[in-house]
């Protein structure tokens, strides 16, 4: 495991581990665990990560470092249906702008097949399908490629965290036809009722929760085509601006350093000057990577936002400071054109 708090070498290897996820995650696993006293900084031993980090959610770690958490958690809380319980309380509102894009698509099917066209935003372990099998649809999870040992952790977390956002999708807590796993039945199966609202059926041969097709193309209550339209392009970005940090340790630095202050480093000076390259040099690297830094600046401010307008009860003008825009008009005119909407909007 890393015990550096800069995930770099890991980000630029072959292995899935490595691949970029941000810290929701990993934040709603410590506001969970806090009720039962567990402190942040015992979860976080060994994986490389500051306490004082999960006050940015937006930042950028890999897998390898979410896994050592939750092996952290799972060791700690003495609890080995943490994994259901996580995930069930993983709603949209974690997922950032994928969440959000989600939420107003104009269906449950669109909705999942976003999810699923963005893989690294959605940080799953495994790689998700949606088939319809007669009446029934089946959203599968299969092709794991982590760690054994929280294999059973993982896929109860994966399954019980996307039936909590297709109700949230949907606008009504409903409940599957079944729900299959592929390792056997584990002690807690009685908690099964609970989360899924469906008992489980285990030592089965895929991961799955079956439902009635026709849920699939019903409207969803905040369905909204101008903004889905703009946050599906936001989505796009961002997925290849990561997918770009997974083989560049420079993209992931230069979005580290805009998350840790966006005031200081929304100055291209400030952030060669700390890069100790020419500004030429850095546009250079960027463009050869598709990206530059007009673009991760406005994905960093984007997350930011995002996080202070959900979690906070700060002012517009407020964020925009912190953000680093010279007053709260600039703000607003760059988040209308990030998301077609107002930060009033999504506020309320």
């Amino acid at each position: 495991m890393p015990q550096s708090s800069h995930p770099d070498p890991a980000l630029a290897s072959d292995s899935p581990a490595s691949r970029p996820v941000s810290l929701h995650a990993i934040v709603a696993t410590v506001n969970v665990l806090a009720e039962q006293g567990i402190a942040a900084g015992d979860l976080l031993a060994g994986s490389g990560i500051p306490p004082e980090r999960l006050l940015e959610p937006a930042r950028l770690i890999n897998h390898h470092q979410e896994l050592t958490v939750f092996d952290n958690a799972r060791c700690l809380s003495q609890d080995e249906a943490l994994g259901l319980r996580l995930g069930h309380a993983m709603h949209t509102s974690n997922y950032g702008i994928l969440g959000y894009t989600m939420l107003v698509s104009p269906t449950l099917r669109v909705a999942l097949e976003t999810a699923i066209r963005f893989p690294l935003l959605l940080a799953s372990y495994f790689t998700l399908r949606l088939e319809e099998r007669g009446k029934d649809a089946w959203l599968l999870a299969d092709a794991y490629r982590y760690r054994a040992d929280l294999f059973s952790f993982n896929a109860e977390m994966c399954l019980s965290s996307m039936w909590t956002i297709a109700c949230d999708c949907m606008g009504v807590r409903w409940s599957p036809k079944a729900v299959h796993m592929r390792f056997a039945q584990p002690a807690h199966a009685g908690l099964y009722p609970a989360i899924f609202g469906q008992a489980g059926s285990f030592a089965m041969t895929e991961n799955a929760l079956v439902f009635p097709a026709k849920w699939l193309d019903r409207p969803q209550p905040l369905a909204d085509a101008v903004s889905f339209h703009m946050a599906q392009e936001q989505c796009q970005r961002q997925q290849e601006q990561w997918a770009s940090s997974y083989g560049s340790a420079l993209v992931a630095r230069v979005l580290r350093l805009i998350q840790s202050d966006p005031v200081r480093f929304a100055r291209l000076d400030e952030l060669t000057a700390t890069l100790h390259m020419s500004e030429r040099t850095l546009r250079r690297k960027l463009a050869s990577l598709g990206t530059s830094f007009q673009a991760l600046l406005d994905q960093a401010r984007y997350q930011q936002a995002l996080h202070l307008l959900h979690d906070t009860r700060l002012s517009i003008s407020m964020i925009a400071e912190r953000l680093g825009f010279a007053e709260a008009a600039s703000f607003r005119h760059a988040f209308t054109r990030w998301t077609g909407k107002r930060p009033s909007d999504l506020r309320r």
